[in-house]
Protein backbone atom coordinates (compact mmCIF):
# COMPACT_ATOMS: atom_id res chain seq x y z
CA UNK A 1 0.00 0.00 0.00
CA UNK A 2 1.51 3.34 -1.04
CA UNK A 3 1.81 6.29 1.32
CA UNK A 4 -1.21 8.16 -0.11
CA UNK A 5 -3.49 5.19 0.43
CA UNK A 6 -2.14 4.77 3.96
CA UNK A 7 -2.83 8.44 4.71
CA UNK A 8 -6.37 8.11 3.33
CA UNK A 9 -6.73 5.05 5.55
CA UNK A 10 -5.89 7.29 8.54
CA UNK A 11 -9.31 8.91 8.17
CA UNK A 12 -11.11 5.54 8.30
CA UNK A 13 -8.99 4.43 11.24
CA UNK A 14 -9.70 7.70 13.03
CA UNK A 15 -13.44 6.99 12.96
CA UNK A 16 -12.91 3.71 14.79
CA UNK A 17 -10.30 5.17 17.13
CA UNK A 18 -12.35 8.26 17.98
CA UNK A 19 -15.46 6.15 18.56
CA UNK A 20 -13.60 3.93 21.03
CA UNK A 21 -11.93 6.96 22.64
CA UNK A 22 -15.33 8.47 23.43
CA UNK A 23 -16.93 5.16 24.40
CA UNK A 24 -16.04 6.18 27.94
CA UNK A 25 -18.86 4.76 30.02
CA UNK A 26 -17.63 6.51 33.16
CA UNK A 27 -18.06 9.99 31.66
CA UNK A 28 -21.60 10.46 33.00
CA UNK A 29 -21.07 8.79 36.37
CA UNK A 30 -17.64 9.80 37.66
CA UNK A 31 -19.04 12.64 39.77
CA UNK A 32 -21.56 10.20 41.28
CA UNK A 33 -18.83 7.57 41.66
CA UNK A 34 -16.57 9.93 43.59
CA UNK A 35 -19.50 11.00 45.78
CA UNK A 36 -20.20 7.30 46.40
CA UNK A 37 -16.54 6.90 47.39
CA UNK A 38 -16.97 9.66 49.99
CA UNK A 39 -15.71 12.72 48.12
CA UNK A 40 -17.49 16.03 48.81
CA UNK A 41 -18.45 18.45 46.02
CA UNK A 42 -15.48 20.62 46.96
CA UNK A 43 -13.12 17.62 46.75
CA UNK A 44 -14.66 16.63 43.42
CA UNK A 45 -14.07 20.17 42.16
CA UNK A 46 -10.48 20.03 43.39
CA UNK A 47 -9.90 16.70 41.66
CA UNK A 48 -11.11 18.20 38.39
CA UNK A 49 -8.68 21.06 39.01
CA UNK A 50 -5.88 18.53 39.55
CA UNK A 51 -6.80 17.11 36.16
CA UNK A 52 -6.57 20.49 34.47
CA UNK A 53 -3.49 21.62 36.38
CA UNK A 54 -1.76 18.54 35.02
CA UNK A 55 -2.97 19.55 31.58
CA UNK A 56 -1.65 23.05 32.15
CA UNK A 57 1.89 21.76 32.72
CA UNK A 58 1.95 18.97 30.13
CA UNK A 59 -0.27 20.22 27.28
CA UNK A 60 2.27 22.32 25.37
CA UNK A 61 5.23 19.94 25.95
CA UNK A 62 3.20 17.00 24.61
CA UNK A 63 2.18 19.04 21.58
CA UNK A 64 5.83 19.88 20.96
CA UNK A 65 6.77 16.21 21.31
CA UNK A 66 4.06 15.31 18.77
CA UNK A 67 5.45 17.85 16.28
CA UNK A 68 9.00 16.55 16.74
CA UNK A 69 8.64 12.80 17.29
CA UNK A 70 5.32 12.13 15.58
CA UNK A 71 1.60 12.35 16.22
CA UNK A 72 1.15 8.58 16.15
CA UNK A 73 3.77 8.19 18.90
CA UNK A 74 1.83 10.57 21.17
CA UNK A 75 -1.51 8.94 20.46
CA UNK A 76 -0.20 5.45 21.32
CA UNK A 77 1.54 6.54 24.52
CA UNK A 78 -1.59 8.41 25.56
CA UNK A 79 -3.72 5.28 25.36
CA UNK A 80 -1.23 3.29 27.44
CA UNK A 81 -1.35 5.92 30.19
CA UNK A 82 -5.16 5.99 29.98
CA UNK A 83 -5.42 2.26 30.70
CA UNK A 84 -3.27 2.73 33.81
CA UNK A 85 -5.48 5.61 34.95
CA UNK A 86 -8.65 3.52 34.62
CA UNK A 87 -7.12 0.77 36.74
CA UNK A 88 -6.19 3.28 39.46
CA UNK A 89 -9.76 4.61 39.53
CA UNK A 90 -10.99 1.10 40.30
CA UNK A 91 -8.69 0.67 43.30
CA UNK A 92 -8.69 4.29 44.55
CA UNK A 93 -10.24 5.01 47.95
CA UNK A 94 -8.74 8.35 48.95
CA UNK A 95 -8.47 11.87 47.59
CA UNK A 96 -4.77 11.43 46.76
CA UNK A 97 -5.35 8.07 45.11
CA UNK A 98 -7.97 9.59 42.86
CA UNK A 99 -5.72 12.63 42.30
CA UNK A 100 -3.01 10.36 40.86
CA UNK A 101 -5.57 8.69 38.58
CA UNK A 102 -6.79 12.10 37.42
CA UNK A 103 -3.22 13.25 36.73
CA UNK A 104 -2.55 10.23 34.53
CA UNK A 105 -5.89 10.65 32.80
CA UNK A 106 -5.00 14.26 32.02
CA UNK A 107 -1.57 13.23 30.73
CA UNK A 108 -3.20 10.69 28.42
CA UNK A 109 -5.51 13.34 27.00
CA UNK A 110 -2.58 15.75 26.65
CA UNK A 111 -0.82 13.20 24.49
CA UNK A 112 -3.92 12.82 22.35
CA UNK A 113 -5.48 16.30 22.21
CA UNK A 114 -3.40 18.14 19.63
CA UNK A 115 -1.77 15.06 18.09
CA UNK A 116 -4.90 13.19 16.94
CA UNK A 117 -6.48 16.28 15.38
CA UNK A 118 -3.20 17.33 13.72
CA UNK A 119 -2.64 13.80 12.39
CA UNK A 120 -5.95 13.87 10.50
CA UNK A 121 -5.54 17.38 9.12
CA UNK A 122 -1.94 16.75 8.01
CA UNK A 123 -2.92 13.43 6.41
CA UNK A 124 -5.57 15.21 4.33
CA UNK A 125 -3.20 18.07 3.54
CA UNK A 126 -0.46 15.76 2.30
CA UNK A 127 -2.81 14.10 -0.20
CA UNK A 128 -4.25 17.47 -1.25
CA UNK A 129 -7.67 17.02 0.37
CA UNK A 130 -7.50 19.47 3.28
CA UNK A 131 -10.64 21.19 1.96
CA UNK A 132 -12.56 18.11 3.15
CA UNK A 133 -11.39 18.60 6.74
CA UNK A 134 -14.44 20.48 8.00
CA UNK A 135 -16.79 17.70 6.90
CA UNK A 136 -14.42 14.96 8.07
CA UNK A 137 -13.99 16.61 11.47
CA UNK A 138 -17.74 17.13 11.73
CA UNK A 139 -18.33 13.45 10.95
CA UNK A 140 -15.67 12.45 13.46
CA UNK A 141 -17.32 14.51 16.17
CA UNK A 142 -20.68 13.05 15.23
CA UNK A 143 -19.22 9.55 15.68
CA UNK A 144 -17.65 10.60 18.99
CA UNK A 145 -20.91 12.09 20.22
CA UNK A 146 -22.83 8.92 19.33
CA UNK A 147 -20.18 6.89 21.16
CA UNK A 148 -20.43 9.19 24.16
CA UNK A 149 -24.22 8.85 24.11
CA UNK A 150 -23.98 5.07 24.09
CA UNK A 151 -21.30 5.22 26.77
CA UNK A 152 -23.21 7.38 29.23
CA UNK A 153 -26.32 5.24 28.76
CA UNK A 154 -24.38 2.04 29.41
CA UNK A 155 -22.52 3.69 32.27
CA UNK A 156 -25.73 4.77 33.98
CA UNK A 157 -27.28 1.34 33.66
CA UNK A 158 -24.13 -0.42 34.93
CA UNK A 159 -23.76 2.10 37.77
CA UNK A 160 -27.29 1.33 38.92
CA UNK A 161 -26.12 -2.28 39.18
CA UNK A 162 -22.55 -1.72 40.39
CA UNK A 163 -20.05 1.09 39.75
CA UNK A 164 -17.17 -1.39 39.42
CA UNK A 165 -18.58 -2.91 36.24
CA UNK A 166 -18.47 0.44 34.46
CA UNK A 167 -14.79 0.97 35.25
CA UNK A 168 -13.78 -2.56 34.28
CA UNK A 169 -15.48 -2.08 30.93
CA UNK A 170 -13.63 1.23 30.62
CA UNK A 171 -10.26 -0.57 30.84
CA UNK A 172 -11.32 -2.96 28.07
CA UNK A 173 -12.39 -0.14 25.76
CA UNK A 174 -9.20 1.88 26.29
CA UNK A 175 -7.15 -1.23 25.52
CA UNK A 176 -9.08 -1.65 22.26
CA UNK A 177 -8.39 2.01 21.37
CA UNK A 178 -4.68 1.39 21.97
CA UNK A 179 -4.68 -1.54 19.53
CA UNK A 180 -6.41 0.57 16.86
CA UNK A 181 -3.95 3.47 17.38
CA UNK A 182 -1.05 1.28 16.26
CA UNK A 183 -2.60 1.22 12.76
CA UNK A 184 -2.17 4.96 12.11
CA UNK A 185 0.41 6.09 9.54
CA UNK A 186 2.51 9.16 10.34
CA UNK A 187 2.34 11.95 7.67
CA UNK A 188 5.79 12.20 6.09
CA UNK A 189 6.46 15.95 5.89
CA UNK A 190 5.22 17.43 9.17
CA UNK A 191 7.98 16.72 11.68
CA UNK A 192 10.26 19.53 12.81
CA UNK A 193 13.70 19.32 11.19
CA UNK A 194 15.69 21.22 13.84
CA UNK A 195 17.88 19.09 16.10
CA UNK A 196 19.33 21.96 18.13
CA UNK A 197 17.34 22.36 21.37
CA UNK A 198 14.27 21.04 19.49
CA UNK A 199 11.78 21.34 22.35
CA UNK A 200 12.65 24.93 23.21
CA UNK A 201 13.04 25.92 19.56
CA UNK A 202 9.64 24.45 18.63
CA UNK A 203 7.88 26.12 21.55
CA UNK A 204 9.42 29.55 20.89
CA UNK A 205 8.71 29.38 17.15
CA UNK A 206 5.09 28.31 17.77
CA UNK A 207 4.59 31.25 20.12
CA UNK A 208 5.86 33.56 17.37
CA UNK A 209 3.51 31.93 14.87
CA UNK A 210 0.54 32.43 17.20
CA UNK A 211 1.61 36.00 18.01
CA UNK A 212 1.32 36.81 14.32
CA UNK A 213 -2.18 35.35 14.22
CA UNK A 214 -4.06 37.27 16.93
CA UNK A 215 -7.42 36.28 15.46
CA UNK A 216 -6.55 32.60 16.00
CA UNK A 217 -5.43 33.41 19.55
CA UNK A 218 -8.76 35.03 20.49
CA UNK A 219 -10.76 32.30 18.79
CA UNK A 220 -8.85 29.77 20.87
CA UNK A 221 -9.77 31.68 24.03
CA UNK A 222 -13.44 31.88 22.98
CA UNK A 223 -13.47 28.16 22.15
CA UNK A 224 -11.92 27.33 25.53
CA UNK A 225 -14.46 29.50 27.34
CA UNK A 226 -17.40 27.81 25.62
CA UNK A 227 -15.90 24.38 26.22
CA UNK A 228 -15.35 25.05 29.91
CA UNK A 229 -18.94 26.23 30.31
CA UNK A 230 -20.40 23.17 28.63
CA UNK A 231 -18.11 20.75 30.48
CA UNK A 232 -18.89 22.28 33.88
CA UNK A 233 -22.64 22.15 33.24
CA UNK A 234 -22.42 18.59 31.87
CA UNK A 235 -20.64 17.13 34.87
CA UNK A 236 -22.27 19.03 37.72
CA UNK A 237 -25.74 18.50 36.30
CA UNK A 238 -25.21 14.80 37.07
CA UNK A 239 -25.35 15.67 40.76
CA UNK A 240 -28.03 18.34 40.22
CA UNK A 241 -30.33 15.83 38.51
CA UNK A 242 -29.65 13.32 41.27
CA UNK A 243 -30.75 15.96 43.79
CA UNK A 244 -33.95 16.27 41.74
CA UNK A 245 -34.51 12.53 42.43
CA UNK A 246 -33.59 11.19 38.98
CA UNK A 247 -32.07 7.69 38.95
CA UNK A 248 -28.62 7.04 37.48
CA UNK A 249 -30.24 5.39 34.46
CA UNK A 250 -32.46 8.41 33.78
CA UNK A 251 -29.45 10.73 34.20
CA UNK A 252 -27.56 8.56 31.72
CA UNK A 253 -30.43 8.78 29.21
CA UNK A 254 -30.43 12.58 29.53
CA UNK A 255 -26.66 12.72 29.00
CA UNK A 256 -26.91 10.31 26.05
CA UNK A 257 -29.52 12.53 24.40
CA UNK A 258 -27.21 15.49 25.06
CA UNK A 259 -24.40 13.72 23.21
CA UNK A 260 -26.72 12.90 20.31
CA UNK A 261 -27.73 16.57 19.96
CA UNK A 262 -24.09 17.65 20.09
CA UNK A 263 -23.20 15.08 17.44
CA UNK A 264 -25.93 16.20 15.03
CA UNK A 265 -25.00 19.87 15.34
CA UNK A 266 -21.32 18.99 14.98
CA UNK A 267 -21.97 16.97 11.81
CA UNK A 268 -23.91 19.80 10.18
CA UNK A 269 -21.98 22.69 11.72
CA UNK A 270 -20.45 23.58 8.35
CA UNK A 271 -23.94 24.34 7.03
CA UNK A 272 -24.72 26.64 9.95
CA UNK A 273 -21.35 28.37 9.55
CA UNK A 274 -22.01 28.84 5.82
CA UNK A 275 -25.36 30.43 6.65
CA UNK A 276 -24.39 32.46 9.72
CA UNK A 277 -20.72 33.18 8.87
CA UNK A 278 -18.16 33.52 11.64
CA UNK A 279 -19.83 36.51 13.27
CA UNK A 280 -23.27 34.92 13.42
CA UNK A 281 -21.90 31.61 14.69
CA UNK A 282 -19.96 33.27 17.53
CA UNK A 283 -22.88 35.44 18.61
CA UNK A 284 -25.30 32.48 18.44
CA UNK A 285 -23.00 30.30 20.56
CA UNK A 286 -22.62 33.07 23.16
CA UNK A 287 -26.37 33.73 23.41
CA UNK A 288 -27.26 30.03 23.61
CA UNK A 289 -24.86 29.46 26.51
CA UNK A 290 -26.04 32.46 28.50
CA UNK A 291 -29.70 31.47 27.98
CA UNK A 292 -28.92 27.92 29.10
CA UNK A 293 -27.30 29.07 32.34
CA UNK A 294 -30.08 31.54 33.13
CA UNK A 295 -32.70 28.89 32.38
CA UNK A 296 -31.02 26.42 34.73
CA UNK A 297 -30.97 29.14 37.37
CA UNK A 298 -34.58 30.28 37.08
CA UNK A 299 -36.68 27.40 35.70
CA UNK A 300 -36.03 24.16 37.58
CA UNK A 301 -38.93 22.36 35.85
CA UNK A 302 -37.28 22.98 32.46
CA UNK A 303 -33.74 22.22 33.61
CA UNK A 304 -33.35 19.27 31.24
CA UNK A 305 -34.19 21.44 28.21
CA UNK A 306 -31.68 24.12 29.19
CA UNK A 307 -29.08 21.44 29.93
CA UNK A 308 -29.56 20.06 26.41
CA UNK A 309 -29.27 23.58 24.98
CA UNK A 310 -25.57 23.69 25.89
CA UNK A 311 -25.05 20.68 23.60
CA UNK A 312 -26.24 22.73 20.62
CA UNK A 313 -23.49 25.33 21.09
CA UNK A 314 -20.97 22.61 21.85
CA UNK A 315 -21.65 20.82 18.58
CA UNK A 316 -21.46 24.00 16.54
CA UNK A 317 -18.30 25.38 18.12
CA UNK A 318 -16.14 22.24 18.17
CA UNK A 319 -16.29 21.79 14.38
CA UNK A 320 -16.32 25.42 13.22
CA UNK A 321 -13.47 26.53 15.51
CA UNK A 322 -11.34 23.49 14.68
CA UNK A 323 -11.55 24.13 10.93
CA UNK A 324 -11.00 27.87 11.25
CA UNK A 325 -7.92 27.42 13.47
CA UNK A 326 -6.36 24.55 11.49
CA UNK A 327 -6.55 26.39 8.16
CA UNK A 328 -4.50 29.26 9.60
CA UNK A 329 -1.54 27.48 11.23
CA UNK A 330 1.43 25.70 9.58
CA UNK A 331 1.66 21.89 9.78
CA UNK A 332 5.03 21.81 11.55
CA UNK A 333 3.54 23.76 14.48
CA UNK A 334 0.01 22.40 14.35
CA UNK A 335 0.07 20.01 17.32
CA UNK A 336 1.81 22.58 19.52
CA UNK A 337 -0.72 25.32 18.78
CA UNK A 338 -3.66 22.92 19.11
CA UNK A 339 -2.22 21.91 22.46
CA UNK A 340 -2.25 25.58 23.42
CA UNK A 341 -5.99 25.46 22.67
CA UNK A 342 -6.37 22.62 25.16
CA UNK A 343 -4.15 24.46 27.64
CA UNK A 344 -6.47 27.49 27.59
CA UNK A 345 -9.41 25.18 28.22
CA UNK A 346 -7.56 23.75 31.22
CA UNK A 347 -6.88 27.23 32.64
CA UNK A 348 -10.59 28.07 32.47
CA UNK A 349 -11.52 24.74 34.07
CA UNK A 350 -8.99 25.14 36.89
CA UNK A 351 -10.70 28.38 37.84
CA UNK A 352 -14.33 27.52 37.14
CA UNK A 353 -14.87 23.90 38.18
CA UNK A 354 -13.86 24.12 41.87
CA UNK A 355 -15.53 27.54 42.16
CA UNK A 356 -18.77 26.04 40.88
CA UNK A 357 -18.50 23.13 43.33
CA UNK A 358 -17.83 25.48 46.25
CA UNK A 359 -20.77 27.73 45.38
CA UNK A 360 -23.15 24.83 44.71
CA UNK A 361 -22.33 23.23 48.04
CA UNK A 362 -23.00 26.49 49.93
CA UNK A 363 -25.76 28.31 48.03
CA UNK A 364 -27.29 25.57 45.87
CA UNK A 365 -27.23 24.76 42.17
CA UNK A 366 -29.84 27.26 40.83
CA UNK A 367 -28.16 30.35 42.28
CA UNK A 368 -24.75 29.05 41.20
CA UNK A 369 -25.93 28.70 37.59
CA UNK A 370 -27.10 32.33 37.72
CA UNK A 371 -23.81 33.55 39.17
CA UNK A 372 -21.87 31.74 36.46
CA UNK A 373 -24.03 33.35 33.76
CA UNK A 374 -23.27 36.80 35.15
CA UNK A 375 -19.54 36.01 35.18
CA UNK A 376 -19.52 34.71 31.60
CA UNK A 377 -21.34 37.66 30.00
CA UNK A 378 -18.55 40.31 30.26
CA UNK A 379 -15.83 37.82 29.31
CA UNK A 380 -17.71 36.67 26.21
CA UNK A 381 -18.40 40.27 25.18
CA UNK A 382 -14.71 41.18 25.55
CA UNK A 383 -13.60 38.22 23.41
CA UNK A 384 -16.20 39.00 20.73
CA UNK A 385 -14.89 42.58 20.55
CA UNK A 386 -11.28 41.34 20.28
CA UNK A 387 -12.20 38.85 17.55
CA UNK A 388 -14.02 41.51 15.58
CA UNK A 389 -11.13 43.99 15.80
CA UNK A 390 -8.64 41.35 14.60
CA UNK A 391 -10.78 40.01 11.78
CA UNK A 392 -10.76 42.96 9.37
CA UNK A 393 -8.70 41.18 6.73
CA UNK A 394 -11.02 38.21 6.13
CA UNK A 395 -14.25 40.06 6.94
CA UNK A 396 -16.24 39.74 10.14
Amino acid sequence: MNINNKLKRNVSISYVYSFLLQLNITSAIWVLYLAFKGMSLVEIGLLESVYHLTGLFFELPTGVIADIYGKKFCVVVGRIVSVISCILMIFGNSFWGFALAFMLSAASMNMNSGAAEALIYDSLKEIGEEDKYKKVWGNLNFAMSIAQGIAVLMGGILADIKFLYAYIFGVIIQTAALIVAFNFTEPTDTKVKSKINPLVNQLVTSVKVLNGRKLVFYLILFSALVGSLQTTVFYYCQKYFQDLSYTKTVIAIICAFSSLIEGVFSKYAYKFEKLLKLKGTLISVAIINILALMGLALMKNLSIIFFLLTSVSGGLSITVFSDFINTRIPSEHRATILSFDSLCFSVFMICIFPLFGLLAENIGFPITFGVMALLYIPVMLLLLIKIRSNNKVIGY
